[in-house]
């Protein structure tokens, strides 16, 4: 099946972008993070204290090969974090049409700088934190990176146009 997933970093717009993809195609929404939360009932910075960001992982895994063989077209919401793991590398590309939502330093600290949720970047420093993140991520969300698009630096609107102009083929496609 040839789903379309969305990666990018924390603060991104991975899930405002994904939901509103699949109102405008009409497919179902899934938000793994969410997934994963709801399986365990606990939030994810509650799994990471718990559990260990490996034990998140793992879980994380378990949603995304699971969705490799659904019939149903989807749009998917991958977590930040899933794509570094490098397990995940032949999962991700069976998934079908990976869109990186790349986010510039200063768009993703702007809309990260009041999150508790992630515990990831969390401390003192959140700034380096999400610096050393980006520049750690990148280059793998890129190599993902069917389609790439700049998150921040155009409306909501003129990012969503454009990436369904991309999205169509592979809509019909499927």
């Amino acid at each position: 099946m040839n789903h379309i997933v969305i990666i990018g970093f924390m603060g991104s717009g991975k899930t405002r972008v994904g939901k509103r993809l699949a109102k405008d195609f009409n497919l179902p929404f899934v938000d793994v993070d969410r997934v994963v939360s709801k399986k365990m009932n606990l939030t994810m910075k509650e799994i990471f204290d718990r559990f260990g960001e490996p034990f998140y992982r793992a879980l994380e895994t378990t949603v995304i090969k699971a969705l490799i063989d659904d019939p149903e077209q989807k749009i998917i919401s991958l977590g930040s974090g899933l794509p570094m793991q490098e397990q995940n590398a032949k999962y991700i590309k069976k998934l079908g049409t990976v869109v990186y939502l790349k986010g510039s330093y200063a768009t993703l600290k702007k809309r990260l700088e009041n999150s508790s949720s992630n515990p990831l970047i969390e401390g003192e420093d959140k700034e380096d934190k999400i610096r050393k993140l980006l520049k750690q991520r990148d280059p793998v969300y890129t190599k993902f990176a069917d389609v790439e698009m700049i998150t921040g630096d155009k409306p909501f609107e003129d990012l969503i146009g454009q990436l369904e102009e991309k999205l169509k083929t592979c809509v019909k496609n499927s």
